[in-house]
């Protein structure tokens, strides 16, 4: 029998949907690295205070490289022109790994956030958070926030899985605030079942007090259940104080929590960990649900 060609034609709402779709996938391809751009003020081109964020670019990357924490802060200017600058590295970076991707946040935060006068870029090996305000680098608070999540659910006894993320997230949280004067953990836990182990990361700027860095951490952790609740990995972001889970390694420094799988008998352990007060505000941006439907209608995401 032959076969005749037929001119394939679109209709108006098949048009509309293929040009969502575009949109959504340039928008994911762009995900990463994850901004929070300020709304507050803006600066023009070639101003004062383009160039002072010029002179941070240049010296930020040096001055992290040399920190034993790899964590740095610094002021550039005066009023109305002053940038303050905070940077910090994961905390199984190594110097110069550091520094290159600090290098890189100062020019892809300048494309993402143009003439924005605050903002926080977030890479897997660095984050960078500059700002306007003269009081940003003495405040404590937790701005910049940002949350992705993976858009794999857990299938079999998803209820286990989200009691033993909690155990695990809780524990490095605690190690990191408590265990590490950088304020760094990292952790795994066994599972069995769908996914045999499950991977922590939970990290605050080594200035926090090992309280403070605990309270920052809570406050994001209570996020958990409606955030992550049967995802296999999710992270959220802030300037001060960052976690993230996974069923696959994503570190490269050796594991600092282990937590071995309870008896399936065992008793639900709480879905938060002990309430910590939370001091100061935590202020910043929500993941929004527009950037929630990109992740689920494009893929999983992988460092």
């Amino acid at each position: 029998m032959p076969y005749t060609q037929t001119q394939n034609t679109m209709s108006p709402l098949a048009v509309v949907v293929t040009s969502l779709a575009v949109v959504l996938l340039a928008r994911c391809a762009a995900a990463y690295p994850w901004q929070v751009c300020g709304t507050a003020a803006n600066f023009t081109a070639n101003s004062t205070y383009q160039a002072n964020l010029g002179l941070l670019a240049a010296a930020l990357p040096r001055n992290i490289s040399s920190s034993p924490d790899l964590f740095a802060t610094a002021v550039v200017g005066a009023a109305p022109d002053q940038v303050s600058a905070l940077a910090l590295c994961r905390g199984d970076a190594n110097a110069t790994a550091c520094s290159g991707c600090l290098a890189m946040a100062f020019q892809d935060v300048q494309n993402q956030c143009a003439y924005d006068k605050d903002a926080a870029i977030y890479y897997d090996p660095c984050a960078l958070y500059y700002s306007s305000n003269a009081t940003s680098l003495s405040s404590l608070d937790n701005v910049g926030r940002t949350n992705r999540i993976n858009n794999q659910n857990v299938t079999s006894d998803p209820g286990r899985f989200n009691r033993q993320v909690a155990a695990l997230v809780n524990a490095t949280a605690d190690h990191a605030a408590y265990n590490s004067t950088r304020r760094y953990a990292s952790g795994e836990a066994d599972l069995g079942g769908q996914f045999p182990r499950v991977y922590s990361w939970a990290q605050c700027t080594p200035d926090l007090t090992p309280a403070r860095c605990r309270g920052c951490l809570a406050g994001l952790i209570a996020g958990m259940p409606r955030r992550f609740t049967d995802r296999v990995g999710g992270r959220s972001l802030g300037v001060r104080c960052s976690y993230r889970y996974e069923t696959y390694s994503f570190l490269d420094g050796p594991v600092m929590v282990r937590l071995a799988a309870p008896p399936s008998s065992a008793a639900p352990a709480p879905a938060v960990g002990p309430t910590v007060p939370t001091p100061g505000a935590v202020a910043g941006g929500e993941f929004s649900y527009y950037s929630i439907l990109v992740f689920h209608l494009v893929a999983s995401w992988h460092p």
